[in-house]
């Protein structure tokens, strides 16, 4: 009975494969694959010349440096570009390794995900037309949101309009460039997005004087590095690659290189002191 017991439990051990080892993987490869988004600047995009810029990609690739100088090792690194909705089932599929771009880390998204410490605070906020007559989102009865789709933002959007019964249409887009577009030329009322980005872009667009963003924000953004749940040894060695970083202080060069004019408050600062993990 017991030599029966014992059999079962072997062949039960063998038929489980093992959880293959990323950050293994990654070294034996001697190179790591990073997923990127083509255009969600300042933080993952592609600039004039088609290369991959923004900062979520420069730490990312600060990152991978500083994990090759741990580990002794030369690692080269292989981009995969990404839109939203591909960004995070490429990583459960194993298609990338970490994802470099604006993604805020969630309970819901940690049932499938592993997200390092917090790279960067945003909150979802709206864009409006200086000529639309209204001082909050509260005032476009009848309107038209715009929001990117396969994002927190969209979920916000979602509630806001539920819980403050809004009769407001929801319309998803697949670029924030797109959206504010339709914003400037009227076809809809308020568009949605992380602050950070929204300024970047409206500035990026030249839109300046057609799109206004409000003050307030509707959430808290955490921004993280992303990568498939599970992956212990990965999220180490990206987690002692950032608590260096922001040690250094290269973070905040970092900030102003790709981030150009963007108010960063005192508490965003602080962040950066709070987060780090001593070794």
């Amino acid at each position: 009975m017991l030599r029966t017991i014992a059999a079962a439990c072997v062949a039960a051990v063998i038929a489980v494969p093992a959880s293959a080892d990323a950050l293994k993987e990654i070294l034996d490869r001697g190179s790591i694959k990073l997923g990127i988004r083509s255009s969600a600047p300042p933080f993952s995009y592609l600039d004039g010349n088609g290369a991959p810029a923004g900062l979520a990609v420069s730490l990312c690739n600060a990152v991978v440096r500083e994990i090759a100088r741990h580990q002794k090792i030369r690692l080269g690194i292989e981009y995969k570009v990404l839109d939203a909705k591909q960004r995070f089932p490429a990583l459960i599929n194993r298609e990338t390794d970490l994802h470099c771009g604006p993604a805020s880390a969630t309970l819901e998204r940690r049932k499938t995900l592993d997200f390092s410490i917090i790279y960067f605070v945003d909150g979802a906020a709206a864009a409006v037309r200086p000529d639309g007559n209204f001082d909050t989102i509260f005032d476009t009865d009848g309107g038209t949101f715009g929001v990117l789709g396969g994002t927190t933002t969209l979920g916000v959007v979602q509630d806001l309009v539920a819980r403050n019964s809004l009769n407001a249409t929801i319309k998803q887009f697949d670029s924030h460039g797109a959206g504010l577009s339709e914003l400037a030329a009227s076809e809809i009322d308020v568009y949605f997005g992380d602050q950070a980005i929204l300024f970047f872009q409206i500035e990026r667009l030249g839109l300046i004087d057609d799109v206004q963003v409000f003050e307030d924000v509707f959430s808290f953004e955490p921004y993280a590095i992303v990568m498939k749940r599970g992956e212990d040894d990965l999220r180490l060695a990206v987690d002692r690659a950032l608590s260096k970083i922001y040690e250094t202080g290269l973070i905040y060069q970092m900030i102003l290189s790709e981030l150009d004019n963007y108010p960063l408050s005192t508490e965003a600062k602080t962040l950066y002191l709070v987060v780090g993990l001593p070794e």
